[in-house]
């Protein structure tokens, strides 16, 4: 009954349980395989042993410690047909020496954002049986979605600094990793894509990118473009930055040091300072009439265009912004004004739809999390494959 028992607890067919032992960190199992009495090919029962010899198997953990099989294999010789055979036994990995449910189980530490030497050291395996485990895997890209989201990472992956993430903008899913940010590459890759589900495409989110720009006008013509909104409001904020260092280099060291320490609370919204902080302002303001003046452009932006309900008044506030910082001939402000002008439409267009490229930012956080904890990953397609798990 003992070892029907720990038999059906095991989960093995043909299975015959011996004993079992332990100590701090394994758990050991002894088990031998059931004898066979005919030959599998000719169904001759004039068979006889040829030999026996132990296999030592990886299973999952038994009581919190890694488990050793010891298991116990005979091989046979037909007199018939003159085959030698085994029994053959289904738990057991194809080409592995370990259960079906270890490899399982590492499979399903691809989901995590572990590092492959610690899955391996987890499991009692090496880093190349991990690496072998996942190369047999395949991960197919998803459909492109009706909001489809598009932006770059660092990945220093396949000796390319740069790699593109897609993302579906409606329920926040990886649809692809590629390669490289290239133009031309992007270009090859939309094209294989059917033209039905790029029709289907209805909203395009992406940052100011002149490469995401030119794919949307060449494979999403009918799609509305969106502009995140990180990304466009950060050109005001980085205006205001380059005013105050220019400012703080012609004053003493005491201030200079102060305003590096509290350049944060000039570009946090007015509305959302403290009694204390809006003092600290008014003081680093009253310093320079051109820090002044960027300032108020800046809380202008915040308060006045960014609160618009809709697309047709926020192109009307945002063109007299425009306006506004034309005319207060900060040279700062050029490439603000020029990036608004180039992405008019785009910008507005985030007023009227929810979307952005939001989630996607969040996906790129789990990515470093991820090749931090691998220390990198130089395989690209390895590494696509770890983020498609992981980021499902």
């Amino acid at each position: 009954m003992q070892n029907n028992n720990n038999i059906n607890l095991l989960g093995f067919k043909d299975v015959v349980f011996d004993s079992f032992d332990e100590d701090n960190d394994f758990v050991y199992v002894h088990a031998s395989v059931k004898k066979m009495n005919a030959c599998p090919h000719c169904g001759s029962k004039k068979i006889w042993v040829h030999d026996h010899r132990i296999q030592k198997i990886k299973d999952t953990h038994i009581r919190g410690k890694k488990c050793l099989i010891h298991l116990k294999k005979t091989r046979y010789d037909c007199k018939s047909c003159g085959c030698r055979f085994e029994r053959e036994l289904n738990f057991i990995a194809k080409g592995h020496t370990m259960t079906n449910r270890l490899v399982f189980a590492i499979v399903a530490e691809f989901d995590e954002l572990y590092s492959i030497s610690s899955i391996a050291k987890r499991y009692n395996v090496s880093t190349n049986t991990v690496f072998r485990i996942l190369n047999c895997l395949s991960v197919s890209r998803d459909k492109l979605s009706e909001v489809l989201c598009i932006d770059e990472f660092k990945g220093d992956s396949g000796n390319i600094k740069y790699q593109t993430s897609l993302l579906n903008g409606a329920k926040h899913s990886i649809i692809n990793i590629l390669p490289t940010r290239d133009m031309n590459f992007l270009f090859s890759y939309f094209k294989k894509v059917p033209n039905k589900e790029r029709q289907a495409v209805k909203f395009f989110v992406s940052d100011m990118s002149n490469t995401f720009k030119s794919v949307k006008n060449r494979f999403f013509k009918n799609s509305i473009h969106i502009v995140d909104r990180y990304h466009f409001i950060r050109q005001v904020s980085w205006a205001l930055e380059n005013v105050r260092k220019r400012i703080q280099k012609d004053i003493s060291s005491k201030l200079r040091k102060y305003f590096k320490r509290s350049r944060s609370l000039l570009t946090k919204p007015a509305s959302k300072l403290t009694t204390d902080q809006a003092e600290d302002v008014s003081l680093m303001l009253n310093i320079s009439e051109d820090l002044k003046l960027a300032y108020r452009l800046k809380e202008l932006f915040y308060q006045y265009v960014l609160t618009q309900p809709n697309r047709v008044r926020a192109a009307k506030s945002l063109r007299e912004w425009i306006k506004r910082a034309e005319e207060s001939n900060l040279k700062e402000f050029k490439a603000c004004i020029t990036a608004f002008n180039n992405w008019f439409d785009e910008i507005c267009n985030s007023f009227d739809y929810p979307w952005s490229n939001g989630p996607l930012e969040g996906t790129h956080t789990k990515i470093k999390t991820l090749k931090r904890n691998c220390f990198g990953m130089k395989n690209f397609n390895l590494f696509r494959k770890r983020i498609m798990f992981a980021c499902k």
